[in-house]
């Protein structure tokens, strides 16, 4: 059984690392001190490109906005624009999603289409857009 000073010991350590504390290692082998380490992919420069709609987002209180739109991307082949709110994706409300798993519905294989609705400043009603998934190229 863990004893309470060192499972806070191991908490302490992943906190001042800036790791979750499921992914701790305790100072010592200690199985009492261990957390084993999720995997964690490694990236390379061979590693297969991203493919998505080609906009950087961010959330902003508490709602997900478009940061940028790239340029030759979907996106802004589709008329994406920086500030549109996302508040849907193939028809499903964001709201309460975080900002990676509004990420990953963006992504998807090259080619692939993606319904995104968005809320636009100075536009009354929801914007229904689709847009074309291509790899992201990173310059």
């Amino acid at each position: 059984m863990v004893q309470v000073e060192k499972l806070l010991l191991v908490v302490a350590v992943a906190l001042a690392a800036g790791v979750p504390a499921s992914r701790a290692i305790g100072p010592t082998n200690d199985r009492d001190y261990f957390i084993a380490p999720l995997p964690t992919p490694i990236p390379t420069p061979f590693a297969a490109p991203i493919s998505g709609i080609g906009a950087a987002i961010m959330e902003d209180s508490g709602v997900c906005r478009i940061m940028q739109v790239l340029p030759d991307s979907g996106a802004k082949a589709a008329g994406l624009l920086a500030n549109d709110e996302i508040v849907r994706i193939d028809g499903t409300s964001v709201a309460g999603f975080t900002i990676d798993d509004i990420a990953s519905l963006l992504r998807g294989s090259p080619g692939t289409r993606v319904l995104v609705t968005v809320k636009r400043p100075g536009v009354e009603k929801p914007l229904d857009i689709w847009v074309v998934r291509a790899p992201i190229k990173v310059r």
